[in-house]
Parts: structure tokens; sequence; C-alpha cells
């Protein structure tokens, strides 16, 4: 006859063995990881009230990203680095998006692959802005429709491999970083093994490659440049490829700072449009601003932006030139940020001329800051 309480007693002490022995894989594990998975984001809150023509809303707002990285080194002395951000959008909908995995090869350079990350833009090189740079912070007209290709482009908007030489190769503290995207077509939030997005090709090509190239050559001056183009175009009468490219200046001596950015983008354009303003098909920006620390605690910038549009249009049937319209966009922006123990609270203020490229609309946007440092 079995003996139950004795095949009981076994039985625990082979349970908490197992438990055991579970318990010190987990705290093993874990005990591995330390340092090399982390957590991080940002603690904002604001108020923004919107103002002028058919933009008189408001509302209240706080940080909602999440972003995850780790990293570790392999066994030939190369490091690796991987993020990816959990990014809830303005419909509700949540993805995981600005991901890469970034292998450092020490005096080889470093080699990336990024999904909607790794941007080689310098559009916001000038870096003007207590708060953020200019209307990268906030703007009143969007980035769509008309004013969809006043951003400039950037290969960070699909996904893509780039290279960056090592640091410290060139003098005068130049840097040079190449990417390239394979697939224009090919959406975000990538998962392993994705097959990308079908590419009807055209004017717009279904690539892109850019190159980005910073330089310190003094103490307090940077200055740098970037260029893209988008290949594989299809179609024999493309009257116009699409590319574009950005250069700016920024000097800091004491407490002032000025910066100084231009740019331009072309849309790919298999055949004009008719020149009246309907759609635009080249885009240049030129900005200018000051910022300036009065103390550790409080700074202040100003910064004008002009964006003109340019709707090329065709020749008309016995004209000799071609039909074409021009409308220039202005931004005015002020910002004030005050540093109160960790905390900043700020105000930031922007108004518009033409905005959205529409000759007459005056929009403004008023935004309170308030972010914690952590």
């Amino acid at each position: 006859m079995f003996n139950n309480k004795t095949n009981k007693g076994k039985t625990m002490n082979k349970l908490t063995k197992i438990l055991v022995v579970i318990a010190s894989s987990l705290s093993l594990s874990f005990a591995a990881l330390a340092g090399e998975l982390s957590v991080s984001g940002s603690a904002k809150a604001s108020y923004l009230i919107n103002g002028g023509q058919n933009n008189d809303d408001s509302g209240l707002g706080i940080t909602n990203e999440l972003n995850f990285s780790a990293s570790g080194e392999l066994d030939n002395g190369f490091t690796w680095k991987y993020h990816t951000e959990l990014d809830p959008n303005g419909g509700g909908t949540t993805d995981n998006d600005d991901t890469g995995l970034v292998i450092g090869m020490g005096d080889m350079g470093t080699f990336a692959i990024y999904d909607s990350e790794g941007g080689l833009s310098a559009e916001l090189g000038h870096g003007i802005g207590a708060l953020g740079t200019g209307t990268d912070y906030a703007n009143t007209w969007g980035a769509s429709g008309n004013t969809a290709s006043a951003w400039g482009f950037d290969v960070s908007s699909h996904p893509n491999v780039q290279y960056h030489l090592p640091a410290d190769l060139l003098p005068y503290g130049i840097t040079v970083k190449l990417g390239y995207a394979p697939n224009t077509a090919d959406g975000d939030s990538n998962s392993f093994k994705s097959t990308g997005g079908a590419n009807a090709q055209g004017a717009d090509g279904n690539g892109a490659q850019q190159i980005r190239v910073d330089a310190a050559p003094i103490d307090g001056l940077k200055i740098g440049a970037d260029y893209i183009d988008y290949t594989g175009t299809s179609g024999t009468a493309n009257q116009q490829e699409k590319t574009g490219g950005n250069y700016y200046v920024q000097y800091a001596m004491g407490n002032f700072k000025v910066g100084l950015m231009q740019g331009y983008t072309e849309d790919g354009v298999g055949t004009y449009a008719s020149g009246t303003g309907a759609s635009f098909d080249r885009q240049e920006t030129e900005i200018l601003g000051i910022e300036f620390a009065i103390n550790d605690a409080l700074s202040v910038s100003y910064s004008e932006e002009d964006h003109k549009a340019t709707d090329k249009g065709t020749i008309a049937v016995g004209a000799t030139t071609k039909t074409k319209k021009t409308v220039n966009m202005q931004s005015e922006i002020v910002q004030l940020a005050y540093n109160i123990g960790g905390a900043t609270v700020g105000v930031f203020v922007n108004e518009t001329d033409n905005s959205d490229f529409s000759v007459g609309k005056k929009e403004k946007k008023t935004i309170f800051h308030l972010g914690m440092e952590f």
C-alpha cells in the first residue's frame, strides 16, 4: 500500500527544488540584463491656443511616448544599440516606430538600420529656440497638401540603412553620414521579415539616397549641409526629378547664439500643372534667428522663417514663357523658457502670414509649456 503522506512530502520537496531552480535562473537572467535594458521618456504638459482664420481651437496635452533601449558588446569589440518607441497616434491607435539597430565598429565607423528614424536632413541644424527649434516645435500650417514638401525630404521618412564615418577621422570636426532607403513605398512600424510595399515608381522614384556633412572648424561655429535625391524613376517624359537639400550655420559666443538655414525641395513631376497654385512643385526655406541666455535659468529666442512655394506651370499655346505662381509663407516665432529647480516653464508664440500657402490667411499658435527633468 502506498504511503500518501510520504509521497506528498516527496512531491512537495521536488516542487520546492524546481521552484528554487526556476527562481535562481530568473535571478541570473535579470542580473545579466541589468544595465542593458532601459526605458526613457519625458514628462511634459502643454496648453495650446490656436488663433486666426479657421484656427480657433485649443487643447491640453501630455507627452505619451516611451522609448525602450538595449545595448551590448560583441566578441570582436563591436558595440550594438537597439531602441524602439511606443508612440500613440493622434487617432488613438498605438504602434512601435522610431526603431533602430546601430552597430559601432570602432575605427571602421558605424552601420545602422532604421525604421522612421535616423534623420539626415540639416533643416534644424541652425538650432534656434528656447523651447525647441522654430516651427519644428510647433507650426500653424502642418505638413500635408500644399505644405507637405516644405519641411524638407529625409531618408528617415522610410526604412533605411546608413553608414557613418568614424568620429575624428577628418579634420575640423568634419563628420559624414550616408543613408539609403531601398523602398520609399515601405511604411513604418515594420516587423521582422516585413515584405515591404509595392512601389509604382513614376517621377518620385522608388528609392532615396542622402548625404549629410557637418563640421566645427572653430570654437562656437557649426556648419553643415545635406542633399537627397530619389532613384528608380519610371516614365520617359518626367519634367522634374525629386531632390532636396539644406545648409545651416550656427555661431555661439557667450550668452548669444545666432543661426541661419536655407533649403529647398523639388517634387518629382511627370508633367507640370497649370501654374495657378493648385499644386506647388518647388519649395524654398530661409530661416534666421537669435537666442539669448539672460542667466542660467532664463532664455529667450526670436526667429523669422520664410517658406516660398512655386507652381512652375506650363507654357501655354502661343506663349513664350511659363505660367507660374509663387506664394511666400512667413512666420515670426518668439520663445521664452525659465527653469525652476528641475522644471521648465515656457511660452511659445508663432504668428504666420499666408499660412498653408494661402494668400491672406493669418494664423497664430500660442503654447504654454511645462516640462520636468529626469
